[in-house]
């Protein structure tokens, strides 16, 4: 004789229904921003990427997990909706970090001479910024690039 298996019960914890998605975007939230705070504080990109790629990831996965809640009324979207915010906060201050460089209009070499930056310039980008940064100085010495 074989017994019929037990009724599914229904979670009476609506976060066992949720799936994780507030407690992971509210985790990637807030190592997104302090990532992207770090690298403020420390002056270093690497931390800028991170911050910006943990943002993308938190955007989306808060995005999801507050659409859920939204459509559930068994569903608590507090965590999911913290998150989605910490999240495009981590976003917004990696990008703070990380878009200068790649427009080529960081603070390289600022407060040297032209010798100074050139010195200490390793690639044609800085030397580039560089020139940038010293016009006059760098016209007057070797002429201006786009005539001739």
């Amino acid at each position: 004789m074989t017994s019929a298996p037990p009724p599914a019960r229904e979670s009476a914890d609506p976060r066992e229904r949720d799936g994780g998605l507030g407690t992971g975007a509210l985790s990637l939230g807030i190592l997104a921003v302090g990532t992207g705070l770090s690298g403020l504080i420390w002056d270093t990109d690497w931390l800028g990427w991170l911050g910006v790629a943990l943002g993308v990831v938190g955007v989306v996965v808060g995005f999801v997990g507050s659409r859920r809640a939204f459509h559930d009324r068994h569903r608590s979207g507090g965590a999911s909706l913290g998150g989605f915010v910490l999240s495009l906060v981590g976003l917004v201050v990696g990008a703070v970090l990380v878009v200068p460089g790649l427009l080529g209009i960081g603070t390289y070499g600022e407060g040297l001479t032209l010798d100074e930056c050139m010195a200490q310039a390793q690639g044609q980008h800085e030397e580039r910024m560089c020139a940038s940064q010293h016009v006059d100085e760098y016209r007057a010495r070797f002429g201006d690039p786009g005539t001739g």
